[in-house]
Protein backbone atom coordinates (compact mmCIF):
# COMPACT_ATOMS: atom_id res chain seq x y z
CA UNK A 1 0.00 0.00 0.00
CA UNK A 2 2.88 2.19 1.05
CA UNK A 3 4.18 1.65 -2.36
CA UNK A 4 1.13 2.56 -4.45
CA UNK A 5 1.00 5.94 -2.50
CA UNK A 6 4.47 6.54 -3.28
CA UNK A 7 4.05 5.83 -7.07
CA UNK A 8 0.72 7.63 -6.85
CA UNK A 9 2.22 10.60 -5.61
CA UNK A 10 5.55 10.53 -7.64
CA UNK A 11 3.19 10.83 -10.69
CA UNK A 12 0.38 13.47 -9.48
CA UNK A 13 4.20 15.48 -8.38
CA UNK A 14 5.82 14.67 -11.60
CA UNK A 15 2.80 15.88 -14.11
CA UNK A 16 2.11 18.99 -11.79
CA UNK A 17 5.61 20.17 -12.10
CA UNK A 18 5.06 19.44 -15.74
CA UNK A 19 1.84 21.26 -16.51
CA UNK A 20 3.74 24.38 -14.33
CA UNK A 21 6.23 24.39 -17.08
CA UNK A 22 3.22 24.23 -20.13
CA UNK A 23 5.27 25.24 -23.12
CA UNK A 24 2.89 27.09 -25.38
CA UNK A 25 4.08 28.15 -28.59
CA UNK A 26 2.40 31.00 -30.65
CA UNK A 27 2.97 30.91 -33.95
CA UNK A 28 1.67 33.72 -36.58
CA UNK A 29 0.66 31.77 -39.69
CA UNK A 30 -1.36 34.26 -41.45
CA UNK A 31 -1.49 38.24 -40.80
CA UNK A 32 -2.93 37.89 -37.03
CA UNK A 33 -3.65 34.62 -37.23
CA UNK A 34 -1.79 32.48 -34.57
CA UNK A 35 -1.87 29.24 -33.83
CA UNK A 36 -0.80 27.71 -30.29
CA UNK A 37 1.14 24.76 -29.88
CA UNK A 38 2.43 22.38 -27.48
CA UNK A 39 5.32 20.36 -28.49
CA UNK A 40 5.16 16.27 -27.15
CA UNK A 41 7.39 13.98 -29.19
CA UNK A 42 6.78 11.11 -26.49
CA UNK A 43 4.59 9.45 -28.74
CA UNK A 44 4.54 9.61 -32.62
CA UNK A 45 1.04 11.30 -32.16
CA UNK A 46 -0.50 14.55 -33.03
CA UNK A 47 -3.89 16.17 -31.92
CA UNK A 48 -5.28 19.85 -33.49
CA UNK A 49 -8.64 21.23 -32.55
CA UNK A 50 -9.92 24.10 -34.76
CA UNK A 51 -12.84 26.32 -34.29
CA UNK A 52 -14.75 28.69 -36.96
CA UNK A 53 -16.65 31.08 -34.92
CA UNK A 54 -19.69 30.05 -36.80
CA UNK A 55 -22.09 27.74 -34.47
CA UNK A 56 -25.44 26.93 -34.78
CA UNK A 57 -26.33 30.40 -33.60
CA UNK A 58 -26.33 31.97 -37.29
CA UNK A 59 -28.33 29.43 -37.99
CA UNK A 60 -31.02 31.42 -40.64
CA UNK A 61 -34.45 31.58 -39.50
CA UNK A 62 -36.64 28.67 -41.17
CA UNK A 63 -33.59 26.88 -41.88
CA UNK A 64 -32.56 26.24 -37.94
CA UNK A 65 -30.14 22.81 -38.05
CA UNK A 66 -28.12 24.08 -40.67
CA UNK A 67 -24.64 24.12 -39.44
CA UNK A 68 -24.76 20.79 -37.42
CA UNK A 69 -26.06 19.41 -40.75
CA UNK A 70 -23.35 21.01 -42.74
CA UNK A 71 -20.92 19.22 -39.83
CA UNK A 72 -22.87 16.08 -40.03
CA UNK A 73 -22.30 15.27 -43.52
CA UNK A 74 -18.56 16.77 -44.49
CA UNK A 75 -17.33 13.47 -43.96
CA UNK A 76 -19.74 11.69 -45.82
CA UNK A 77 -17.45 11.50 -49.16
CA UNK A 78 -15.52 14.46 -50.51
CA UNK A 79 -13.20 14.76 -53.78
CA UNK A 80 -13.57 11.87 -55.77
CA UNK A 81 -14.23 9.41 -52.19
CA UNK A 82 -17.06 7.75 -51.99
CA UNK A 83 -18.59 8.25 -48.04
CA UNK A 84 -17.61 4.62 -47.81
CA UNK A 85 -14.36 5.00 -49.58
CA UNK A 86 -13.52 8.73 -47.33
CA UNK A 87 -14.26 6.39 -44.40
CA UNK A 88 -12.58 3.68 -45.28
CA UNK A 89 -8.83 6.14 -45.77
CA UNK A 90 -9.32 7.67 -42.62
CA UNK A 91 -9.68 4.00 -40.66
CA UNK A 92 -6.90 1.69 -42.52
CA UNK A 93 -4.46 5.35 -41.66
CA UNK A 94 -5.65 5.59 -37.69
CA UNK A 95 -6.92 9.41 -38.49
CA UNK A 96 -9.67 10.83 -36.47
CA UNK A 97 -11.65 13.52 -38.00
CA UNK A 98 -14.83 14.95 -37.34
CA UNK A 99 -16.91 17.97 -36.93
CA UNK A 100 -19.28 19.46 -34.97
CA UNK A 101 -21.17 22.28 -33.88
CA UNK A 102 -22.13 24.48 -30.88
CA UNK A 103 -24.22 26.99 -30.31
CA UNK A 104 -21.42 29.72 -31.09
CA UNK A 105 -18.43 27.62 -32.76
CA UNK A 106 -17.73 24.76 -35.57
CA UNK A 107 -15.45 22.55 -34.48
CA UNK A 108 -12.72 20.50 -36.37
CA UNK A 109 -10.64 17.43 -34.13
CA UNK A 110 -8.21 16.20 -36.03
CA UNK A 111 -5.71 12.95 -34.40
CA UNK A 112 -3.42 11.07 -36.68
CA UNK A 113 0.24 9.50 -35.99
CA UNK A 114 3.09 11.91 -37.06
CA UNK A 115 3.56 10.07 -40.33
CA UNK A 116 -0.06 10.50 -41.76
CA UNK A 117 0.04 14.19 -41.32
CA UNK A 118 0.35 15.25 -44.87
CA UNK A 119 -2.59 12.66 -45.90
CA UNK A 120 -4.81 14.19 -42.70
CA UNK A 121 -4.40 17.64 -44.03
CA UNK A 122 -5.44 16.43 -47.48
CA UNK A 123 -8.68 14.78 -46.41
CA UNK A 124 -9.59 17.67 -44.13
CA UNK A 125 -9.11 20.14 -46.92
CA UNK A 126 -10.93 18.21 -49.15
CA UNK A 127 -13.90 17.79 -46.98
CA UNK A 128 -14.22 21.28 -46.27
CA UNK A 129 -13.31 22.18 -50.15
CA UNK A 130 -14.59 19.79 -51.91
CA UNK A 131 -17.82 18.04 -50.12
CA UNK A 132 -19.85 15.73 -52.18
CA UNK A 133 -23.29 16.12 -50.66
CA UNK A 134 -24.60 13.79 -52.42
CA UNK A 135 -28.68 13.79 -52.07
CA UNK A 136 -28.75 10.38 -50.58
CA UNK A 137 -26.20 11.21 -47.81
CA UNK A 138 -28.47 14.46 -46.85
CA UNK A 139 -31.68 12.48 -46.54
CA UNK A 140 -30.35 9.67 -45.00
CA UNK A 141 -28.91 12.56 -42.28
CA UNK A 142 -31.56 14.70 -42.28
CA UNK A 143 -34.12 11.50 -41.72
CA UNK A 144 -31.71 10.59 -38.24
CA UNK A 145 -31.45 14.19 -37.38
CA UNK A 146 -35.24 14.16 -37.21
CA UNK A 147 -35.69 10.83 -35.44
CA UNK A 148 -33.14 12.07 -32.56
CA UNK A 149 -35.36 15.19 -32.32
CA UNK A 150 -38.28 13.42 -32.42
CA UNK A 151 -37.25 11.26 -29.68
CA UNK A 152 -36.22 14.43 -27.35
CA UNK A 153 -39.87 15.30 -27.00
CA UNK A 154 -40.59 12.38 -25.37
CA UNK A 155 -37.20 12.45 -23.23
CA UNK A 156 -37.52 13.59 -20.18
CA UNK A 157 -34.03 15.19 -19.77
CA UNK A 158 -34.08 16.80 -23.56
CA UNK A 159 -37.64 18.12 -22.53
CA UNK A 160 -35.83 19.67 -19.45
CA UNK A 161 -33.30 21.42 -21.53
CA UNK A 162 -35.70 22.88 -24.39
CA UNK A 163 -38.01 24.11 -21.37
CA UNK A 164 -34.82 25.80 -19.62
CA UNK A 165 -33.84 26.83 -23.27
CA UNK A 166 -36.71 28.69 -24.02
CA UNK A 167 -37.73 30.13 -20.66
CA UNK A 168 -33.71 31.70 -20.29
CA UNK A 169 -33.21 32.59 -23.77
CA UNK A 170 -36.92 33.94 -24.87
CA UNK A 171 -36.37 34.13 -29.05
CA UNK A 172 -32.91 34.55 -29.14
CA UNK A 173 -30.63 31.83 -31.38
CA UNK A 174 -29.69 30.59 -28.40
CA UNK A 175 -32.93 28.98 -27.39
CA UNK A 176 -32.67 26.23 -30.03
CA UNK A 177 -31.56 22.91 -30.47
CA UNK A 178 -28.08 22.86 -32.05
CA UNK A 179 -29.69 19.77 -34.53
CA UNK A 180 -32.16 22.69 -35.07
CA UNK A 181 -36.08 22.38 -35.52
CA UNK A 182 -37.87 19.18 -37.17
CA UNK A 183 -39.71 21.37 -39.65
CA UNK A 184 -36.71 23.22 -41.01
CA UNK A 185 -34.78 20.05 -41.51
CA UNK A 186 -36.45 19.14 -44.93
CA UNK A 187 -36.14 22.96 -46.09
CA UNK A 188 -32.34 22.65 -46.17
CA UNK A 189 -31.25 21.99 -49.60
CA UNK A 190 -27.78 21.06 -50.98
CA UNK A 191 -27.08 25.14 -51.70
CA UNK A 192 -27.68 25.91 -48.12
CA UNK A 193 -24.77 23.36 -47.27
CA UNK A 194 -22.56 25.06 -50.16
CA UNK A 195 -23.35 28.48 -48.96
CA UNK A 196 -22.97 27.77 -45.35
CA UNK A 197 -19.46 26.57 -45.76
CA UNK A 198 -18.14 29.47 -48.50
CA UNK A 199 -19.91 32.43 -46.39
CA UNK A 200 -19.02 31.54 -42.67
CA UNK A 201 -15.86 29.44 -42.81
CA UNK A 202 -13.21 32.72 -42.58
CA UNK A 203 -9.83 32.56 -41.41
CA UNK A 204 -10.88 35.72 -39.14
CA UNK A 205 -13.08 33.74 -37.52
CA UNK A 206 -10.74 30.87 -36.75
CA UNK A 207 -8.74 29.50 -33.80
CA UNK A 208 -6.36 26.61 -33.88
CA UNK A 209 -4.33 24.80 -31.16
CA UNK A 210 -2.23 21.79 -31.48
CA UNK A 211 -0.36 19.17 -28.89
CA UNK A 212 1.81 16.89 -29.74
CA UNK A 213 4.86 15.28 -32.36
CA UNK A 214 4.61 18.27 -34.83
CA UNK A 215 7.37 21.19 -34.83
CA UNK A 216 6.08 25.12 -35.10
CA UNK A 217 7.50 24.71 -38.91
CA UNK A 218 5.23 22.02 -39.68
CA UNK A 219 2.19 23.38 -38.74
CA UNK A 220 3.04 26.49 -39.65
CA UNK A 221 3.66 25.07 -43.00
CA UNK A 222 0.05 23.12 -43.28
CA UNK A 223 -1.94 26.28 -42.04
CA UNK A 224 -0.64 28.16 -44.35
CA UNK A 225 -0.81 25.55 -47.29
CA UNK A 226 -4.68 24.86 -46.37
CA UNK A 227 -6.13 27.37 -44.81
CA UNK A 228 -5.43 30.74 -46.31
CA UNK A 229 -7.57 30.07 -48.85
CA UNK A 230 -10.28 30.77 -46.15
CA UNK A 231 -9.19 34.55 -46.15
CA UNK A 232 -11.97 35.69 -47.74
CA UNK A 233 -13.27 38.74 -46.77
CA UNK A 234 -16.46 37.65 -45.76
CA UNK A 235 -18.91 38.95 -43.52
CA UNK A 236 -19.63 36.35 -40.79
CA UNK A 237 -23.33 36.51 -39.46
CA UNK A 238 -22.37 37.38 -36.08
CA UNK A 239 -24.77 36.29 -33.28
CA UNK A 240 -26.83 39.40 -31.06
CA UNK A 241 -25.59 39.87 -27.56
CA UNK A 242 -28.33 38.52 -25.20
CA UNK A 243 -29.57 40.56 -21.85
CA UNK A 244 -31.68 39.27 -19.99
CA UNK A 245 -32.98 40.21 -16.28
CA UNK A 246 -34.08 37.44 -15.00
CA UNK A 247 -36.97 37.65 -12.30
CA UNK A 248 -37.95 34.90 -9.85
CA UNK A 249 -40.15 32.83 -11.04
CA UNK A 250 -41.10 29.23 -10.65
CA UNK A 251 -42.03 27.45 -14.15
CA UNK A 252 -44.09 24.11 -13.78
CA UNK A 253 -44.51 21.46 -16.94
CA UNK A 254 -46.41 18.16 -15.77
CA UNK A 255 -45.30 15.09 -16.99
CA UNK A 256 -46.44 11.49 -15.25
CA UNK A 257 -42.52 10.69 -13.56
CA UNK A 258 -41.99 8.75 -10.84
CA UNK A 259 -39.26 11.32 -10.13
CA UNK A 260 -39.21 14.91 -10.83
CA UNK A 261 -36.57 17.23 -12.07
CA UNK A 262 -35.59 20.77 -11.06
CA UNK A 263 -33.35 23.23 -12.92
CA UNK A 264 -32.62 27.18 -11.77
CA UNK A 265 -30.41 29.47 -13.26
CA UNK A 266 -29.64 33.29 -12.48
CA UNK A 267 -27.08 36.06 -13.44
CA UNK A 268 -24.08 34.63 -14.71
CA UNK A 269 -19.83 36.01 -15.23
CA UNK A 270 -17.87 36.67 -17.89
CA UNK A 271 -14.32 35.01 -18.07
CA UNK A 272 -12.69 38.42 -18.28
CA UNK A 273 -14.71 39.66 -15.03
CA UNK A 274 -12.47 40.29 -12.34
CA UNK A 275 -14.76 38.51 -9.98
CA UNK A 276 -14.33 35.47 -12.38
CA UNK A 277 -12.12 33.46 -9.87
CA UNK A 278 -14.25 34.18 -6.88
CA UNK A 279 -17.16 32.70 -8.77
CA UNK A 280 -15.51 29.87 -10.02
CA UNK A 281 -14.47 29.18 -6.06
CA UNK A 282 -17.80 30.02 -4.91
CA UNK A 283 -19.22 27.42 -7.32
CA UNK A 284 -17.13 24.83 -6.76
CA UNK A 285 -17.75 24.66 -2.66
CA UNK A 286 -21.76 25.63 -3.27
CA UNK A 287 -22.31 22.90 -6.03
CA UNK A 288 -19.86 22.09 -8.12
CA UNK A 289 -17.70 20.07 -6.07
CA UNK A 290 -19.38 17.13 -6.54
CA UNK A 291 -19.46 15.05 -2.55
CA UNK A 292 -17.97 17.94 -1.13
CA UNK A 293 -20.12 20.74 -1.98
CA UNK A 294 -22.61 22.31 0.38
CA UNK A 295 -25.99 21.67 -1.61
CA UNK A 296 -24.75 17.71 -1.41
CA UNK A 297 -24.02 18.29 1.80
CA UNK A 298 -27.06 19.34 3.02
CA UNK A 299 -29.75 17.74 0.23
CA UNK A 300 -28.36 13.84 0.22
CA UNK A 301 -25.84 13.11 2.32
CA UNK A 302 -27.93 14.89 5.71
CA UNK A 303 -31.66 14.92 3.88
CA UNK A 304 -31.56 12.03 1.91
CA UNK A 305 -33.92 13.60 -0.72
CA UNK A 306 -31.44 13.34 -3.93
CA UNK A 307 -28.77 11.40 -5.81
CA UNK A 308 -27.25 13.76 -6.94
CA UNK A 309 -27.07 17.77 -7.07
CA UNK A 310 -25.37 20.54 -9.01
CA UNK A 311 -24.11 23.62 -9.76
CA UNK A 312 -22.11 25.26 -12.56
CA UNK A 313 -21.31 28.43 -14.25
CA UNK A 314 -21.98 28.12 -18.31
CA UNK A 315 -20.60 30.89 -20.72
CA UNK A 316 -21.52 31.64 -24.23
CA UNK A 317 -19.72 34.14 -26.46
CA UNK A 318 -23.22 36.20 -25.85
CA UNK A 319 -24.47 35.47 -22.71
CA UNK A 320 -23.24 34.26 -19.03
CA UNK A 321 -25.60 32.69 -16.15
CA UNK A 322 -24.84 30.78 -13.23
CA UNK A 323 -27.41 27.36 -13.11
CA UNK A 324 -27.57 24.31 -11.66
CA UNK A 325 -30.00 21.02 -10.91
CA UNK A 326 -31.27 17.97 -9.41
CA UNK A 327 -33.58 15.11 -9.47
CA UNK A 328 -36.19 14.00 -6.33
CA UNK A 329 -38.95 12.49 -5.86
CA UNK A 330 -42.56 14.20 -6.35
CA UNK A 331 -43.42 14.69 -2.81
CA UNK A 332 -40.06 16.13 -2.36
CA UNK A 333 -39.78 18.70 -4.29
CA UNK A 334 -40.56 21.32 -2.67
CA UNK A 335 -38.58 20.61 0.10
CA UNK A 336 -35.17 19.98 -2.33
CA UNK A 337 -36.09 23.59 -3.89
CA UNK A 338 -36.59 25.77 0.01
CA UNK A 339 -33.40 24.19 0.67
CA UNK A 340 -30.98 25.32 -2.38
CA UNK A 341 -32.79 28.45 -1.67
CA UNK A 342 -31.42 28.69 1.70
CA UNK A 343 -27.88 27.55 1.12
CA UNK A 344 -27.49 29.77 -1.71
CA UNK A 345 -29.02 32.79 0.85
CA UNK A 346 -26.31 31.32 3.41
CA UNK A 347 -23.11 32.27 0.67
CA UNK A 348 -24.77 35.37 -0.41
CA UNK A 349 -24.96 36.58 3.13
CA UNK A 350 -22.62 35.16 5.16
CA UNK A 351 -20.16 33.70 2.88
CA UNK A 352 -17.73 30.09 3.24
CA UNK A 353 -15.60 29.27 5.51
CA UNK A 354 -11.67 29.30 5.74
CA UNK A 355 -11.41 25.86 5.72
CA UNK A 356 -14.10 25.55 2.61
CA UNK A 357 -11.69 27.88 1.02
CA UNK A 358 -8.61 26.49 1.12
CA UNK A 359 -10.26 22.76 0.18
CA UNK A 360 -11.56 24.54 -2.70
CA UNK A 361 -8.08 26.22 -3.56
CA UNK A 362 -6.64 22.92 -3.19
CA UNK A 363 -8.93 20.60 -4.97
CA UNK A 364 -8.68 23.27 -8.02
CA UNK A 365 -5.12 23.57 -8.43
CA UNK A 366 -4.02 19.97 -7.83
CA UNK A 367 -6.90 18.35 -9.96
CA UNK A 368 -5.81 20.78 -12.97
CA UNK A 369 -2.86 18.41 -14.00
CA UNK A 370 -5.65 15.80 -14.70
CA UNK A 371 -7.01 18.15 -17.55
CA UNK A 372 -3.13 17.89 -19.12
CA UNK A 373 -2.35 13.84 -19.62
CA UNK A 374 -3.24 13.60 -23.25
CA UNK A 375 -2.53 15.55 -25.91
CA UNK A 376 -6.34 15.53 -26.97
CA UNK A 377 -6.80 17.40 -23.80
CA UNK A 378 -4.27 19.50 -23.74
CA UNK A 379 -5.45 20.26 -27.55
CA UNK A 380 -8.74 20.92 -26.01
CA UNK A 381 -7.67 23.85 -23.37
CA UNK A 382 -5.49 24.97 -25.43
CA UNK A 383 -8.28 26.18 -27.60
CA UNK A 384 -10.46 27.05 -25.09
CA UNK A 385 -7.74 29.41 -22.98
CA UNK A 386 -7.32 30.71 -26.56
CA UNK A 387 -11.25 31.69 -27.41
CA UNK A 388 -11.56 33.40 -24.24
CA UNK A 389 -9.04 35.70 -25.68
CA UNK A 390 -6.45 35.10 -22.74
CA UNK A 391 -2.81 34.60 -23.37
CA UNK A 392 -0.29 31.72 -23.68
CA UNK A 393 0.74 32.88 -20.17
CA UNK A 394 -2.27 31.89 -18.45
CA UNK A 395 -0.67 28.34 -17.43
CA UNK A 396 1.69 30.12 -15.57
CA UNK A 397 -0.45 32.55 -13.90
CA UNK A 398 -4.17 30.46 -13.25
CA UNK A 399 -2.99 29.31 -10.02
CA UNK A 400 -2.19 32.62 -8.89
CA UNK A 401 -5.52 33.65 -9.92
CA UNK A 402 -7.19 30.93 -7.92
CA UNK A 403 -4.57 31.05 -4.92
CA UNK A 404 -5.41 35.28 -4.74
CA UNK A 405 -9.21 34.44 -3.87
CA UNK A 406 -10.28 35.83 -0.18
CA UNK A 407 -13.63 35.18 1.54
CA UNK A 408 -13.97 39.00 0.97
CA UNK A 409 -13.98 38.33 -2.15
CA UNK A 410 -16.42 35.17 -2.71
CA UNK A 411 -18.97 37.24 -0.85
CA UNK A 412 -18.73 40.14 -2.99
CA UNK A 413 -19.35 37.89 -6.17
CA UNK A 414 -22.13 36.33 -3.96
CA UNK A 415 -24.15 39.48 -3.86
CA UNK A 416 -24.36 39.57 -7.36
CA UNK A 417 -24.53 35.96 -8.47
CA UNK A 418 -26.90 34.33 -5.84
CA UNK A 419 -29.92 37.20 -5.57
CA UNK A 420 -32.78 35.00 -4.82
CA UNK A 421 -34.60 37.95 -6.48
CA UNK A 422 -33.04 37.14 -10.35
CA UNK A 423 -33.07 33.27 -9.99
CA UNK A 424 -35.66 31.00 -11.91
CA UNK A 425 -36.90 27.77 -11.03
CA UNK A 426 -37.72 25.40 -13.28
CA UNK A 427 -39.61 21.72 -12.18
CA UNK A 428 -40.87 18.81 -14.71
CA UNK A 429 -42.59 16.12 -13.01
CA UNK A 430 -45.81 15.47 -10.95
CA UNK A 431 -45.63 16.61 -7.95
CA UNK A 432 -48.94 17.68 -5.87
CA UNK A 433 -47.76 20.09 -3.25
CA UNK A 434 -46.85 23.39 -4.91
CA UNK A 435 -47.27 27.15 -4.53
CA UNK A 436 -47.15 30.28 -6.84
CA UNK A 437 -46.32 28.57 -9.94
CA UNK A 438 -46.34 29.19 -13.45
CA UNK A 439 -47.60 26.50 -15.78
CA UNK A 440 -45.72 25.98 -19.27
Amino acid sequence: MKKFLFILFFFIFFNFSYSNALDVKEINYHKDNKAWLVIDDNLPIVAIKFAFKAGSGIDPIGKKGLANMTASLLDEGAGNYSAKEFKKILADNSITLNFNVTHDNFYINLYTLKENLDLSFKLLDLALTQPIFKLEEINRVKGNIKLILEQSYKDPDAISSRLFREILFDNHPYKYDTLGVSEDIDKIEKKDLEYFLKNNLTIEKLFVAASGDIKESELKKYLKEYFIKFDNKKKVNEIPRYNKKINSETFFHEKDLRQSSILFAGKGISKKDPYFYPAYVMNYILGGGGFFSRLTTEIREKKGLVYSVYSYLYRYDKYDFFSGGAQTSNENVDKVIKIIKDELNKVKNKGVTEKELNDAKNYLINSYVLRLDSNKKVASILLNTQMDGLGTDFFKKRNDYINSVSLEDIKEVAKKILDEKQIFFLIIGNPSNLKNITKI
